[in-house]
């Protein structure tokens, strides 16, 4: 027999209570008043929570069926083992991902290029023919040779200088729980040392050609594409951020320029928790809004701009539909990045998703093999160059490594974390056992590149950790040291 959500029992009960009330009728207290309205909010509040998750169970089954080619079962078991879905029906059709609970429903969109889409308002063939794929750059391949221009990577026996014994033994320990029961979950372990892949490991049924979820470090990828538009003439980044919710004389949101955005100091307000059934701003603009841009763009000011450092994914969505705004036609904004970025790179598994308006959730979600991660990751080592040819303007990698002026803890640039520490100490800045001029990308569930200029070394390190230490510190230092003796 199908269960009647309490919710709609509840809303029958109101109906009844309105047909019957006459002349006669017992009036109602104002304490059992308060109580059916607390009731009702009540189930609105479950609602809206059995909502969220299901449309981040369907975006995520989604993306990592169709973008990372796994089998159902395994995300099930691995992403989606909540209790709270353990009765909700799963169905794959053709380019759909359908799950359905409690009368509730949630669905997500497969299309070639550009990943998945969490289908909010429109229906699933208006969002189909938003995007000609014939209109589509589509990915280069690898030419023949080793990585970083191909895809062959030879691992080596012995380095000379280098403890590649001690470095293997790091990769291995990073596969391991820190704590007692943690499911650390890792999934894969890059170390390039100058340009060179020098260790490598998966987990199974992961491999080098397995795009995987990078979460925030997304974030850092929209600031290169902000970067190249800059560059062209096609955005001011000391101007004021060209957002039409903010143009009205008296918004103060008027003077946020594009720099306050890149280094998180807009001064809006927008709460960055990931705590199930927070109803935070965050969650609430990934699974229940269809435009994550436009959701960012109407929070409130709570600082001046320019002066409160506050890390918010919705300060990146901006930005990625103020890159969007820059184009007539959809399909030249979602070419852009594979025609000036991800082609150059040879990044041919790299692949952002939009929402259903169109713009790339540029905050969180981008796809790609760990080793084209570790492609962006040298971009920014070699001062955003590749082969020869300047992909980011001349002053971006000193800039995007600079410290925001209101981050006080010198710990964030331009859409990318620091390890510089307050002016006034350097046991003060983040992690004091690593080197202050390492800089890194991080993204929810342990993804994380970190970068080290003065080393010409990369740890990265991806995988499903939500509980306890993150591996990838412990596995930088044990690097370094190897690296040092």
């Amino acid at each position: 027999m199908r269960t009647v959500p309490r919710l709609a029992i509840l809303a029958l009960f109101g109906l009844f209570l309105v047909a019957g009330c006459g002349n006669d009728a017992t009036p109602e207290s104002a304490e059992e008043r308060e109580q059916t309205v607390a009731e009702v909010a009540e189930e609105d509040n479950e609602r809206r929570n059995l909502e969220i998750a299901l449309g981040s169970a369907a975006k995520r089954l989604c993306s990592s069926v169709f973008i990372s080619g796994r089998s159902k079962n395994h995300v099930l078991q691995e992403e989606l083992s909540n209790p709270a879905l353990a009765d909700a029906t799963y169905a794959l059709s053709g380019d759909l991902v359908q799950i359905e609970l409690a009368g509730l429903s949630a669905l997500a969109l497969h299309r070639p290029y550009v990943g998945c889409t969490l289908i909010r308002d429109l229906d699933p063939d208006a969002l189909r023919e938003q995007l000609d794929t014939a209109r589509l750059v589509p990915p280069v391949t690898h030419p023949d040779g080793e990585w970083p221009q191909g895809n062959r990577v030879t691992l080596p026996d012995e380095l000379t200088g280098i403890d590649l014994t001690a470095i293997n033994q790091a990769v291995d320990q990073a596969f391991e729980d820190i704590e007692p029961n943690q499911n650390i979950n890792t999934r894969a372990v890059l170390i390039i040392h100058q340009g060179r892949i020098i260790a490598e490991r998966y987990a199974e049924p992961f491999d080098a050609g397995t795009p995987q979820l990078g979460w925030s470090m997304t974030k850092s990828l929209t600031a290169a594409l902000t970067a190249q538009m800059a560059d062209d003439g096609m955005i001011d980044i000391q101007a004021p951020a060209p957002v039409p919710e903010w143009q009205g004389a008296e918004d103060p949101r008027s003077d946020i320029r594009v720099h306050h955005l890149l280094q998180m100091s807009s001064g809006l307000a927008f709460s960055e928790v990931y705590t199930a059934g927070s109803m935070s701003d965050v969650i609430l603009m990934l699974y229940t809004t269809g435009d994550t841009g436009g959701f960012a763009a109407r929070q409130p000011l709570s600082h001046p701009p320019g002066t409160h450092f506050s890390y918010a994914s919705g300060t990146t969505n901006i930005l990625a539909r103020i890159l969007r705004d820059q184009f007539d036609d959809l399909h030249d904004y979602v070419n852009f990045s594979r025609e000036r970025l991800f082609n150059p790179l040879g990044m041919a598994s790299a692949t952002i998703e939009p929402d259903e308006a169109g713009t790339f959730v540029g905050s969180s979600y981008m796809y790609a093999t760990p080793r084209d991660w570790a492609r962006f990751g040298l971009l920014y080592l070699q001062d955003g160059t590749w082969e020869g040819r300047r992909l980011l303007p001349e002053i971006w990698v000193d800039y995007a490594l600079t410290p925001a002026e209101a981050a006080a803890a010198g710990n964030y640039g331009a859409q990318i974390w620091l390890n510089r520490g307050p002016a006034d100490g350097e046991n003060a800045r983040p992690f004091p056992d690593l080197p202050a001029s390492m800089a890194y990308l991080s993204g929810f569930e342990g993804q994380n590149i970190l970068l080290f200029p003065e080393q010409d070394l990369i740890v990265l390190r991806m995988g499903l950790t939500r509980s306890g230490p993150r591996p990838v510190w412990r596995l930088a230092e044990q690097v370094l040291d190897a690296i040092r003796d």
